[in-house]
């Protein structure tokens, strides 16, 4: 990619997994500049101060909340005031839409403010599919189990149910009948906050689990990837892995790629990359499951560089500093596979790390292994995106290899710990 000059990048985030994009900037020329969110860090366990993140940013600012408006406004008027902002990046869900307003009331490219918040929304989001004529999955937010039971009574079951607003699958269940429904609803009371703005139920969709990574710069769209996604037998909505790309046909990307279009024109994002989760059915026509107005999370930007040799972080910079791109089609000559593991049950925090000498048998293909347990004298049955332990990614020239090879190391980690994980 050609060197770029004198521009000012603003990154909001809680990640040190996103330090690869500070350097990236670096390498195209670009001031930068990171706002970090000390809260979210502490809840997450992060400790940016040991990183080495600090080699690729110029300039870093700290807020207790950076996704409180009202003081990120503040923050990035003086940043702004400064050294003129050309670009944001803000690769988490908590800090999309307060970025996206700021940067519409100071006139700086980036995903408009109204479309992450339909995005984010998710019965809004559905409601301006089925307006386009995109799609149009039974849903409906309710207030209280009647409502529910007349809604189930029209769609049928199985149901899922989810908060109208999160994210990491926190709070969402397949439902199979009227006895799980009951007891669902009962559990959103004692959760009043998750629910906060709203139940919503939606019509069960079955298929192929997939999403697309797709991006918007200049009107222009760039298809990234489409990935393909694993679920926990044990809860459904908990979701244990991806690979990169999926095993499908060039019809299947096709049909999923086109419909991902016509959902992120249809909520009209218009500028950044995006990660749109699809159930492709039997009869070979994508739905929706989910619209993130952001890149995808995770490990999953190191498993398309594992995967296409192509540097995803550089072309994320240079999406979000809306330039006039020509990618081309992806060349993966890889499979990228990754594992996320916590325990099954409620289990007694181990004592130590186990060796993991072991692993020097899966290398090369085996690109890392990292397991981290909470300073807590007790493991919580890992059922959301953000409570497993451990972290697989494994990086293969076959498709069934890249994926068997990740199950065995999450298998030979739960052997040695004792206990049952997702998987």
């Amino acid at each position: 990619m050609p060197q770029q000059t004198g521009k000012h990048v603003v990154f909001v985030t809680w990640k040190t997994g996103n330090a690869p994009a500070f350097a990236a900037a670096q390498r195209l020329g670009h001031h930068v500049t990171l706002i970090r969110s000390l809260e979210m860090e502490r809840l997450q366990g992060l400790d940016f101060e040991t990183s080495p993140y600090g080699a690729s940013v110029d300039e870093v600012h700290c807020l207790q909340d950076a996704g409180d408006l009202d003081a990120l406004r503040v923050c990035v008027g003086r940043i702004h005031q400064a050294r003129p902002i050309a670009g944001f990046v803000a690769s988490t869900d908590a800090f999309v839409i307060p970025v996206a307003q700021v940067a519409a009331e100071l006139g700086i490219p980036f995903t408009d403010a109204a479309a992450a918040r339909t995005a984010k929304q998710k019965s809004r989001c559905r409601d301006a599919l089925a307006a386009a004529g995109v799609e149009d999955t039974a849903h409906a937010v309710v207030k209280d189990l009647d409502e529910a039971l007349r809604f189930a009574a029209l769609a049928g079951y199985p149901l899922v149910l989810k908060p109208e607003m999160a994210s990491a699958s926190e709070g969402a269940f397949v439902l199979a009948d009227e006895a799980a429904l009951r007891e669902a609803m009962a559990g959103v009371a004692e959760h009043a906050d998750l629910y906060r703005h709203g139940v919503l139920l939606e019509e069960y969709l079955s298929g192929t689990f997939l999403s697309a990574e797709i991006g918007l710069s200049r009107g222009r769209v760039l298809r990234l990837a489409v990935s393909e996604r694993k679920t926990w037998d044990g809860h459904e909505p908990l979701e244990i892995g991806t690979t990169i790309p999926a095993a499908i046909s060039d019809g299947q990307y096709e049909a999923v790629m086109d419909f991902a279009e016509r959902v992120i024109k249809a909520v009209d994002l218009r500028l950044g990359i995006f990660h749109v989760e699809v159930m492709l059915g039997a009869d070979g026509v994508p739905r929706l499951i989910e619209l993130n107005p952001r890149v995808m999370g995770s490990c999953l930007p190191n498993l398309f560089c594992l995967a296409s040799g192509v540097d995803f972080f550089e072309l994320l910079v240079r999406v979000y500093l809306d330039e006039q791109l020509d990618l081309g089609p992806i060349d993966f000559t890889h499979y990228a596979t990754v594992r996320w593991f916590g325990a099954a049950d409620r289990e007694p925090t181990p004592a130590e790390l186990p060796d993991l000498g072991w692993t020097e048998e899966y290398r090369p293909a085996l690109q890392s292994l990292h397991l981290a347990f909470p300073d807590t004298p007790t493991l919580e049955p890992h059922r959301g995106n953000l409570g497993a332990f451990g972290e697989v990614q494994v990086r293969h020239a076959d498709y069934q290899a890249s994926i068997d090879i990740a199950t065995h190391v999450v298998d030979r980690v739960a052997s040695q710990l004792g206990m049952e994980v997702t998987r």
